[in-house]
C-alpha cells in the first residue's frame, strides 16, 4: 500500500522554519560511545565540546551532513531500563527510538550483525506505511530503527 501524499505545507505557521537537526543520546562513557558509533555505524565526528561535567559531540551518519546524533556523556545516575523485546518496549512512554533510512534493511542488518551490534527482533514489513523495518540498540540501551521504503511506495 503506498503512502498517501503529504498534506499541504504551512509556510504561514510561526514554526515554518522547524526542521530536524539532531537527537541527543545520553551515555555514561564518552570515549566508549564515540568509538562505538564511529566503529559500528561509521558515524563521523563533526564537533566535540565540554559542557559542565559532560563531554558532548555531534556525530553525522556516513553519507548525510544534515542529521546529527549528539552524544551527551558523563555519569548517568538514573539509567533507563534496557528492554530486549520490541513489543514490550512499545508499552513504555517517552522516547523510543531513532529511525535511519537505508536502501536495504536486510543488507544493513546483516552488516550490523557482522559488526556484533545487538539486534532487537526480526525484520518485518508494515504495508500501511510501505516500509520494511528492523531494530537494534547501542550498548547503553538506546534503540534504533532502520527503514527501507518498499517498491511502489509513494511519499
Amino acid at each position: 500500500m503506498p503512502m498517501p501524499a503529504n498534506p499541504p505545507k504551512n509556510p504561514a505557521s510561526p514554526f515554518a522554519s522547524f526542521a530536524g537537526h539532531h537527537i541527543g543520546i545520553r551515555v555514561p562513557d564518552y570515549e566508549a560511545a564515540k568509538a562505538w558509533y564511529t566503529e559500528k555505524l561509521d558515524f563521523r565526528v563533526l564537533q566535540e565540546w565540554p559542557y559542565g561535567e559532560l563531554r558532548l559531540a555531534y556525530l553525522s551518519p556516513p553519507n548525510d551532513d544534515d542529521f546529527h546524533l549528539e552524544l551527551l556523556a558523563g555519569p548517568v545516575p538514573s539509567p533507563n531500563k534496557v528492554l530486549d523485546d520490541l513489543d514490550v518496549s512499545l508499552r513504555h512512554g517517552g522516547y523510543h527510538h531513532v529511525c535511519l533510512r537505508v536502501e536495504n534493511v536486510d543488507q544493513a542488518r546483516a552488516e550490523l550483525e557482522r559488526r556484533r551490534v545487538e539486534l532487537v527482533g526480526a525484520p518485518f514489513e508494515i504495508a500501511d506505511i510501505s516500509r520494511r523495518l528492523a531494530f537494534f540498540r547501542d550498548p547503553w540501551g538506546n534503540m534504533f530503527e532502520i527503514a527501507e521504503t518498499l517498491p511502489g511506495a509513494g511519499a
